[in-house]
Formats: structure tokens, C-alpha cells, sequence
């Protein structure tokens, strides 16, 4: 590494929500900067403004703030280097494109107009040597010229990535003449980047594989300026199950989503940071802390990292388990708000309520979202019951009635002070009856709380109280007896 501060950048284009493998260079390249004692930019490359959306920016603010990165500078928090926003750039594009084309490493192509402005031109030499005579009669036609990047037709453009190892590249296989200017003023993808991060003193760049193609076309704009570029570390894609790129036909792929579905922030970072890196053979747990300090380029894997949603499901498990009553508490509310089922703002009578079920439900958390349908029994009055739900497998109508009336008998001489005591008489009142445990607690749960999934029986009873109960377990009943005649 350079004895200069590092300094990186996270630069997304406000033109879609944030999604896993965004924010995953997003972290990468923060906790790099942090592990190194630099500096983290986050630029907003905002020049495509046919497709530009304030949602969209809008969300790359409240990403950050929700996984808890801040950057040290950014549009919001300023710095040395600004304006962040390229749109707030453009006439130091324009001024290093005319530079270009003084020096004879790019030029003014009038051509572009019959054919489009977008990518490079289809063979390397049209618009590059056009006559005085042929320009003026472009411009008399009202034409305005892109500039084109002119690539050599020989020799090789090569560099050392920090994880993929020498790459190199014959100029005459590269995307020809690129445009780096649009006829409206606004940069290509191309120069911005590359007179931004000159500007910025970027010292790494740590991006997608997917910008490996355009890496060179990058390497020759640095040559034609005469700057030293920074060294690139192009991480692995993010693939699906099947062996495909991560996309929505996979599941949720944005932030946004994963928020909603009820994934933690530190859940979320955790997963991601894995996807193509890793400390050491067995450790998956870490604090942002701990990746501030512990992460390095040299742990990133050349290999595509596989998303696995069930994974990540599991890690929010375990971060759920790893909350207080009083935080799992604060996270639970806003879901309980939704469905009106608590004040906004939740009052104390709100908290003490969901208080007291956190240990009924915790253990069985894998998403935030699932307190609705872990609790919906406690908190909506049960009118129906589905008959089938009420029946174990390969039983009958008239077993299930039976079990049920034998369980809450159960329920009533036992009480609900002593969990095992109760466990040890349903099972007594099992083999009484020849059958299984679960067939004989099938009945008894769906009757009081509508589902075949719920939080423990008895802590389910002591929250629902053996009035409620009561009315649950006669209206259940009513609906065997009718299917049973």
C-alpha cells in the first residue's frame, strides 16, 4: 500500500433504489478506508438526467443512515474536493474534454448525429479524419460534435487489480473511440469518473467486475492527461442460487425491500460484507467495529458470491436473539402501529403489552414482520375457525374433537403455573388416548390462536387469559360438531 492517505469513494447513479450488490461495494470500500486510517467519499454521479429520480437519491441518503455509515465527505458533509454532485461539475468536464482534443488525444466526431450518440464508434477511424470542407458543412447543418477518446489502433493496455491479478488488454480489442463529451455538454461515465477521482485524490478504486472492460478506456484517459491512476480492485459478482446474476426474479435485491421485510441494519451489513470476502475459514459474526478494523483487500475472493435469502434469514435470527427485551421492544412497535394494534405514539400500556410476549416470540423471530403473525391472536378476536386446520393429518373430524376437549380438560385441572407439570399431563393425556402429543395440542392451538404456528402454549394461555379462552375453544368446537353432523 501507498504511505499517501487512502482515500475511496462510493459514486451511485440516483437512478434506482440501492440494492445488495451497490451497497456491498459501498462496504468494501468504507470499511477499506476505515481499516486504513482514510478517508470515505461518496459522490453522486447524477449526469444521466433523462433517467434521474429524487426517490432514488433520496434513498442513497437513507441507506447510509440506516446501515449506519457516514461518510467523510459527501454532498452533505462537504469537503476539500466538492461539489459531490457531477451534475455541479459539468464545466470542468467540458474544459478537460476541450484539453483532450487540443493535445490530439481525442476529437470532435460530427458523424455520431446519423447514427446516435451512445457507446463507441463502430469502427475506430470514422469521424477522426474528416476535412475542413466535410466539418463545415456539419456545422452549417446545425450539428453538434461528441468528443471521442482516441484509442490507439496498437500496443496493449495493461495494470495489476488488487484481486484479479494482471489483466491486460490489446487497444485494438477495446470498445473504439469512446465518447467521453455528449453533443449536450454532459459527460460520459468515462471522463467523470476519471476527472472526478483525479480530483479527489482517489487513491483505490474498489468497484464490480463488471467494470473490468472499461478499466483500460479509464487507464488511457489517465495516460492522455498524464495522471497517475489508483489502483483498482474490481470485486466478484453477487450471483443467485442457480448460478445467475442477483436480480429481482430472485427475491428482493434492494435495501428498501429488505427494510420492509423486517431485516436488521447490522443483520444486513454482516451477510453482505461476506458476499466475496471472509476473515478466516469459520468466523461469520462481526460489529461494523470489528470490520472497521479487521477487513482487508487481500481477504477479498476472486470467485461470484452466492446470495442465499435462507442465510440471511438465519443471520437476522440471530442478531433478533442477540436484542434486549426493552430494543427487540423498540423494533417491534412500528409493525404493531401498522396494523393498529398499538398507539402511534405507542403508549406505555403498548409496551408493557409487547413486553411481556418478547419471550413468548423471540426464539421464534427470523424477520420483524413476523410479531404480526406470531401475535395477530392476542390482539384480534378469533370468529372463525377453518375445520381443516383443526384436524392433524390422517385424523378424523371426530378424533380432533375428542383431543381438543381432552386437552383443555387438561388446561383446567392443571392451571398455568407450572409448565412442566402441564407438559408431563398432556403427555399422560396422550397415551391415554393412543395417539401423539402434537395430534392431541393440534386442536388446542388452532383454537385459540387460528394458526397451526404460535408461541408456546402455556405463555400463549397466561397473555390470552382463560376467559378469552374459554370463548375460543366453545366456537371451535361448534365448527367440529357441525362438520362431525
Amino acid at each position: 500500500m501507498s504511505e499517501e492517505q487512502v482515500r475511496v469513494r462510493y459514486a451511485p447513479s440516483p437512478t434506482g433504489m440501492q440494492h445488495i450488490g451497490g451497497i456491498r461495494t459501498a462496504l468494501f470500500n468504507y470499511f477499506f478506508a476505515r481499516s486504513q486510517g482514510g478517508a470515505f467519499i461518496l459522490r453522486i454521479e447524477d449526469t444521466d438526467q433523462t433517467r434521474f429520480h429524487e426517490d432514488a437519491l433520496r434513498d442513497i441518503y437513507e441507506t447510509f443512515a440506516w446501515l449506519g455509515i457516514e461518510p467523510d465527505e459527501s454532498p452533505d458533509h462537504g469537503g476539500d474536493f466538492g461539489p459531490y454532485v457531477q451534475s455541479e461539475r459539468l464545466q470542468r468536464y467540458q474544459t478537460y474534454a476541450g484539453e483532450l482534443v487540443a493535445s490530439g488525444r481525442a476529437y470532435l466526431d460530427y458523424t455520431s448525429a446519423q447514427r446516435g450518440e451512445q457507446g463507441a464508434a463502430p469502427y475506430a477511424c470514422e469521424g477522426r479524419d474528416l476535412s475542413p470542407e466535410e466539418i463545415q458543412r456539419y456545422k452549417d447543418a446545425g450539428v453538434r460534435p461528441v468528443v471521442r477518446l482516441l484509442v490507439p489502433l496498437e500496443g496493449t493496455t495493461e495494470f495489476d487489480d488488487l484481486v484479479l491479478g494482471r489483466i491486460k488488454r490489446k487497444n485494438k480489442d477495446l470498445p473504439p473511440d469512446p465518447v467521453l463529451l455528449k453533443s449536450d455538454g454532459f459527460p460520459t461515465y468515462h471522463l467523470a469518473n476519471v476527472v472526478d477521482d483525479h480530483q479527489m485524490k482517489i487513491t483505490h478504486v474498489l468497484r464490480a467486475q463488471e467494470w473490468v472492460p472499461s478499466t483500460p478506456i479509464h487507464l488511457l484517459i489517465y495516460d492522455a492527461f498524464g495522471w497517475e491512476p489508483p489502483r483498482f480492485a474490481h470485486l466478484p459478482m453477487v450471483m443467485g442460487k442457480d448460478g445467475s446474476k442477483l436480480s429481482k426474479r430472485h427475491g428482493a435485491t434492494s435495501v428498501i425491500e429488505f427494510r420492509r421485510q423486517g431485516y436488521l441494519p447490522q443483520a444486513v451489513m454482516n451477510y453482505v460484507t461476506l458476499l466475496g470476502w471472509s476473515f478466516d475459514d469459520s468466523r461469520e459474526f462481526f460489529s461494523r467495529q470489528e470490520l472497521e478494523e479487521l477487513f482487508k483487500i487481500e481477504k477479498i475472493n476472486k470467485a461470484p458470491a452466492v446470495f442465499d435469502y435462507r442465510k440471511l434469514d438465519w443471520f437476522n435470527g440471530q442478531y433478533l436473539r442477540e436484542l434486549s427485551p426493552e430494543q427487540l421492544t423498540g423494533e417491534l412497535l412500528p409493525w404493531l402501529q401498522a396494523e393498529g394494534w398499538a398507539a402511534t405514539p405507542a403508549t406505555e400500556e403498548d409496551r408493557t403489552r409487547l413486553l411481556a410476549l418478547i419471550p413468548l416470540i423471540q426464539e421464534r423471530l427470523k424477520l420483524l414482520q413476523d410479531v404480526v403473525p406470531l401475535t395477530r391472536f392476542l390482539y384480534q378476536d378469533i370468529t372463525s375457525w377453518d375445520a381443516q386446520a383443526l384436524v392433524p393429518k390422517k385424523a378424523s373430524v371426530r378424533e380432533a374433537l375428542e383431543w381438543l376437549d381432552q386437552a383443555w380438560a387438561v388446561v383446567e385441572s392443571q392451571g398455568l403455573a407450572d409448565q412442566e407439570e402441564l407438559d408431563e399431563a398432556f403427555r399422560r393425556a396422550a397415551d391415554a388416548a393412543g395417539t401423539k402429543v402434537g395430534n392431541l395440542l393440534m386442536p388446542l392451538r388452532v383454537a385459540l390462536t387460528g394458526g397451526t404456528v404460535s408461541p408456546p402454549l402455556v405463555g400463549s394461555l397466561k397473555e390470552l387469559g382463560m376467559d378469552r379462552a374459554r370463548e375460543r375453544i366453545a366456537g371451535a368446537r361448534a365448527v367440529l360438531e357441525a362438520t362431525v353432523s
